[in-house]
């Protein structure tokens, strides 16, 4: 087997490059800017992984997963920048918050500066960017409010990204398992970090070219790839069903012990994604057609 054998090239890959990276800022950036700008492996897995498979062309980028790529790059460059200068999280948050407006403003090939100017009529401005967009930036902005409380940010960051990769495998587009699966076993790796107890903070790289990367995915499938939007919604709902999946976790006496409790939420945080894959799969006819951008 070879590195650009999809298994390894897709997760162990990411996987691997993930936790070096992190144990390498770790060590050199010592327990405190270190410890803060060490999920900048999170983006870094990611696109390691990209570039052996399916391969990344050395121009300015053209394809749909191009630019994710460089929009993962971007965020967890500027988030490196957040850390080490400002430690700022309000900064990071706003940031992350316009990550899905970025990816579907630059996907679509939107000039935003003509409509800024005034040479294009506002009105003439993409059909639904913004409630897309908004949407989008309110779920990062609740995968912010979990990247304090124990893994859940990461955690869930994981099962998003490996829904949609999964979804992208079954229904297209293929840029979406391209960029999820890679993302998601960053993620898992990150975790791996962390497990069985949190060592490092879920710091503004991984946040934004990680958290932010996976929702402005979500938000480009639904915009460009036109999938059903309750199946990205589905994905995504592992955001809104985290606390009752947490507070569930830590009660039963099965699963609230340190280590088994990372692998638990993951497992209930992707019941809707598993359904949505089930639905796409074997019920397509089942899929409501309730929004359209």
């Amino acid at each position: 087997m070879t590195l650009t054998d999809p298994l390894i090239a897709t997760l162990v890959v990411p996987l691997a490059v993930t936790v070096a990276v992190a144990l390498a800022l770790r060590l050199v950036g010592g327990a405190g800017t270190g410890a803060r700008i060490a999920d900048f492996g999170i983006p870094v897995g990611m696109i390691v992984a990209v570039a052996i498979l399916p391969g990344l062309a050395p121009t300015p980028p053209v394809t749909m997963m191009e630019k994710i790529v460089w929009l993962a790059a971007a965020g967890g460059l500027v988030g490196l920048l957040v850390e080490m200068v400002t430690q700022t999280r309000f900064i990071s948050v706003l940031l992350a918050f316009f990550w899905p407006f970025l990816a579907v403003v630059w996907t679509s090939g939107i000039d935003v500066t003509a409509i800024v100017s005034g040479e294009t009529p506002a009105h003439k401005f993409p059909y639904r960017v913004f409630e897309v967009s908004a949407v989008a930036g309110l779920i990062v902005g609740r995968m912010h409010q979990l990247a304090e409380v124990e893994l859940c940010a990461p955690v869930a960051m994981t099962v998003i990204a490996a829904g949609l990769g999964v979804l992208g495998l079954v229904t297209g587009p293929s840029y979406a398992w391209a960029i999820g699966l890679p993302l998601a076993a960053a993620g898992l790796g990150w975790v791996i970090c962390n497990w069985p107890n949190r060592r490092l903070p879920f710091g503004a790289p991984g946040e934004i070219g990680g958290g932010a990367v996976a929702i402005a995915l979500a938000a480009v499938m639904v915009y460009q790839a036109k999938l059903p939007v309750v199946l990205v919604l589905l994905v995504l709902s592992a955001l809104a069903i985290e606390p009752l999946a947490r507070r569930f976790v830590a009660t039963n006496a099965l699963t609230k012990s340190d280590a088994v409790r990372p692998i638990a939420l993951a497992a209930i945080l992707a019941l809707p994604a598993a359904l949505a894959v089930v639905l796409a799969l074997y019920a397509p006819a089942l899929i409501p057609n309730l929004y359209r951008p």
